[in-house]
């Protein structure tokens, strides 16, 4: 399957993302609870919360510091 160039920096976002806060809230998990026996489900918890409220944040985040750095690259 192939998506169109212009969906590819927001999939490219999306995945980031993904990654991101899995590993994140995995590292969080682990060094504030520990391995218990409960470690999965409350990693998990914490990782779909941490999507949800920072995907958005990096979409729009992002156009902002695209325009920001662009300022300083030469044309």
């Amino acid at each position: 399957m192939k998506i169109s160039k212009k969906h590819e920096q927001k999939l490219t976002l999306v995945i980031m993302v993904l990654v991101m806060t899995f590993v994140v809230t995995f590292v969080g998990t682990a060094k504030n609870l520990g391995f218990k026996p409960d470690f999965i489900l409350q990693w998990l918890k914490a990782w779909g919360f941490s999507y949800i409220i920072v995907l958005p944040v990096v979409m729009i985040i992002m156009s902002i510091i695209k325009k920001t750095v662009s300022k300083f690259v030469e044309k």
